[in-house]
């Protein structure tokens, strides 16, 4: 495997679009909260911090004040319980039994934004860049494998001419904690095979990976000539296999049964709705959120799933996690002033 180098990720096509990134930075003219200034530490929050024992939502505090934007935990079961706020800030977080991912802008005006792997205690170590506007992060249940998605032209799923970048890594762990990532590569460049055939488009952009457990296989999103497929990735044959089309985002349950994606609906483009697909027999069907949402969904558990809600209409720079039941009772707000969130369980003495 290679190693995760700058040298490895750039060309001239990736080169170009920072730079048109850094102009719009410094004008002010790219609407959207990735373009918030952040640190790896230095802030509110450092020192030691409690985190919960069991099962946590790993989420990033958008209260307002110096925290705004910085990882914080609180345990699944008493999301009423004041959160942990860790030193770390992310445009993204995603988190596992025995680490996590971090999606960032620095201050290196030469290199805008980078991924950094994060240990049991969700302490920052190895950093490499990231191409683009953070969009999409996971990393899987059993903490094998991380993946990165972001926009390298545009900065929403809406504009005209996006292009993504997702990359997928291996996370290698030694006996200190230290977690290194190994390059599996961009999965754009995997064999695309669409009605059982290699399919060639130009236009592909992948985005909203999702880990089956226990093995390389994933499910993520491939758009292309205007249309979003649900696909079935295997890293190591290299290929994204078509599922079904109009599904976007996709999350896996923590059963392996279902997956829960935004699909689109009427007449309008630019509207979803999460749908939820039973694997085994194939039924889908919409859950009783209404509102369109631009997020990708997490499960709190095999039958609830939640999601980040901006405030005052997309693009808001504050947000609010939401949860809804697959047996269709009505939304509920389950963590105010926050986004990004999914679920861990740790075990004592087992935290990095």
């Amino acid at each position: 495997m290679n190693r995760l180098d700058p040298r490895g990720l750039h060309n001239g096509r990736i080169m170009t679009a920072i730079a048109l990134l850094v102009i719009a930075v410094a004008a002010g003219c790219v609407a959207t909260s990735a373009l918030r200034a952040g640190t790896i530490g230095g802030g509110p929050g450092d020192g030691s911090v409690d985190l919960p024992e069991g099962r946590q939502i790993v989420f990033r505090s958008l209260r307002p004040g110096p925290a705004f934007g910085h990882v914080a935990v609180l345990p699944a079961a008493d999301v009423r319980r004041e959160r942990a706020v860790l030193p770390t800030r992310c445009e993204r977080v995603a988190a596992s039994p025995t680490g996590g991912l971090c999606l960032r802008q620095t201050r290196n005006p030469t290199q805008l934004f980078a991924a950094t792997l994060l240990d049991g205690r969700l302490r920052p170590g190895e950093k490499f860049p990231l191409n683009g506007i953070p969009s999409r992060a996971r990393v899987s249940r059993d903490g094998r494998y991380f993946a990165t998605t972001a926009f390298v032209t545009g900065h929403s799923y809406l504009s005209d001419g996006f292009s993504t970048e997702t990359v997928i890594g291996r996370v290698d762990g030694d006996r200190d904690g230290d977690r290194d990532g190994d390059a599996v590569g961009n999965i754009e460049r995997f064999t695309f095979l669409l009605n059982g055939q290699p399919n060639q488009n130009v236009d592909r952009n992948v985005w909203g990976v999702t880990f089956v457990p226990g093995g390389a296989r994933f499910f993520a999103t491939v758009a292309t000539q205007n249309r979003r497929y649900l696909v079935e990735g295997d890293i190591g044959r290299r290929t994204l296999t078509a599922l079904r089309d109009n599904a976007e985002c996709p999350s896996l349950s923590p059963d392996g049964r279902r997956l829960v994606y935004k699909k689109r609906t009427g007449p309008n483009a630019d509207v979803w709705r999460f749908h939820v697909l039973d694997l085994a027999t194939g039924a889908e069907r919409p859950l009783a959120e209404t509102r369109s949402v631009d997020d990708q969904a997490e499960w709190l558990d095999d039958d609830r799933v939640m999601y980040a809600v901006p405030k005052g209409g997309a693009g808001g720079r504050n947000a609010d996690v939401w949860v809804t039941s697959l047996r269709g009772t009505a939304p509920r707000l389950l963590i105010p002033d926050a986004d990004s969130p999914t679920v861990r369980t740790t075990k004592r003495g087992r935290l990095g």
